[in-house]
């Protein structure tokens, strides 16, 4: 599996599984468990921080600042990838790659600002955060719809098949959003084997459809 797989997951888990009403389900655990398994196996932990890396934190709503420490301590590992906090426990050319080519594309887009774009480098962080923003958004735009429903209605389901075709076509032109994040969360991209997920960070290999299904049986 990949930082990409993992990518998807934390998709799934984050617009479906972590609301209030389903994240003490067995699914939601589950989902969960694999999470940090992979979060584990790909390095993206509190495990992995850089005790030589000082930040002060603003607190919402007073002028009072938070050390790195203290903030880190308030965070899941989840919450703790989500913020984008893995990117300061790094080394600084870790992402040279997409720093490249983000450099690269902008400079072909804004010529008249080579100067700037080449002054410093890009911001990781930034592109990071608004990318996954943007991501998640998407993911709840493409999400199937419902199946069939109780009073079937050929309206509502030609509403769901036009619906269906503008989510397959961007569904079909999410590579590079995929990828850059990808890169980011992974920069070597490394594919671990099943069995090392398994044998080295406690990876569950759970049958989703057997335990969705009785989820839904129990609690529909």
């Amino acid at each position: 599996m990949t930082a990409k797989d993992l990518l998807y997951k934390i998709l799934d888990y984050r617009y479906v599984w972590s609301l209030p009403q389903n994240k003490n389900s067995k699914p939601a655990k589950a989902r969960l468990e694999q999470i940090e398994s992979l979060l584990d196996a790909f390095g993206l932990t509190k495990k992995y921080v850089n005790p030589l890396v000082q930040i002060k934190y603003s607190i919402s709503g007073n002028k009072q600042s938070q050390d790195r420490a203290r903030h880190l301590n308030k965070l899941t590992n989840l919450e703790y990838l989500l913020n984008g906090e893995f990117l300061h426990d790094r080394e600084e050319h870790a992402n040279a790659e997409l720093s490249w080519k983000i450099i690269e594309t902008i400079t072909s887009i804004y010529p008249e600002m080579a100067g700037n774009i080449n002054l410093r480098p890009p911001d990781i962080a930034w592109l990071y955060n608004n990318l996954l923003i943007f991501r998640q958004e998407v993911y709840k735009l493409t999400y199937p719809n419902g199946g069939m429903l109780e009073g079937f209605s050929a309206g509502l389901h030609y509403s769901f098949h036009l619906q269906h075709k503008l989510k397959t076509l961007i569904k079909e032109n999410l590579d590079e959003i995929d990828e850059t994040i990808w890169l980011i969360l992974d920069p070597t991209k490394q594919d671990i084997e099943m069995s090392t997920l398994i044998s080295k960070h406690k990876y569950v290999d759970y049958d989703f459809d057997a335990l969705d299904l009785d989820w839904r049986v129990e609690n529909y």
